[in-house]
């Protein structure tokens, strides 16, 4: 069943939602505008995508984002389904990344010192 995504603007913050009645949810959120919607099959796939991209910028506990002028009109885009297409999640972001690329070296290194510099030290000693 198709349900609607929606981004509503009510001064400078954002809501992000999916909902089966886009109209009931415009009136709960006055005096808020709505900028943009999508129906779609998957739009509580693409609406938690979404949270999940500017989760940064989430006012915590809220589906309300603060968001700068190039993440809005990313947002639009992609509610527009102009860049759904070329639409995905980065897998490693912020402290994930850092912990993995630190872990990879160190793993790395483990294994260079264990099977390439030990077995040539070993024949000196």
């Amino acid at each position: 069943m198709d349900s609607y995504i929606y981004l509503i603007e009510n001064g400078d913050l954002y809501n992000i939602g999916a909902t089966n009645n886009i109209d009931r949810v415009q009136q709960l959120l006055q005096p808020g505008k709505l900028c943009v919607s999508l129906k779609n099959k998957e739009a509580a796939f693409i609406c938690k995508n979404l949270h999940i991209r500017y989760s940064e910028v989430r006012l915590p506990g809220t589906d309300y984002f603060r968001l700068n002028k190039s993440q809005l009109l990313e947002c639009q885009l992609i509610l527009k389904g102009e860049g759904a297409s070329g639409y995905f999640q980065p897998i490693f972001r912020g402290t994930t990344l850092v912990l993995t690329f630190l872990l990879a070296w160190i793993g790395i290194a483990f294994f260079l010192i264990q099977f390439g510099i030990n077995p040539i030290l070993s024949r000196f000693l």
